[in-house]
């Protein structure tokens, strides 16, 4: 079975899918703090430890 990916804010899935992802509805510009999204990889509905996505800025 294919290996998807999940997105998390919090207990929220924010996105689902294959690599690469992207997280929508963030402001240009606005700076995101690691740790507010965490990633997990899923195969056969069982997704792996959550890890922490680094800081970033979202592009225009």
């Amino acid at each position: 079975m294919a290996i998807t990916y999940r997105i998390y804010k919090g207990s929220e899935k924010v996105v689902e899918g294959a690599s690469p992802l992207t997280i929508t509805g963030l402001d240009a510009g606005a700076k995101v703090a690691a740790g507010t999204y965490h990633i997990v990889r899923v195969q056969d509905e069982k997704e792996s430890e959550k890890v922490a996505i680094p800081a970033f800025t979202v592009q225009s």
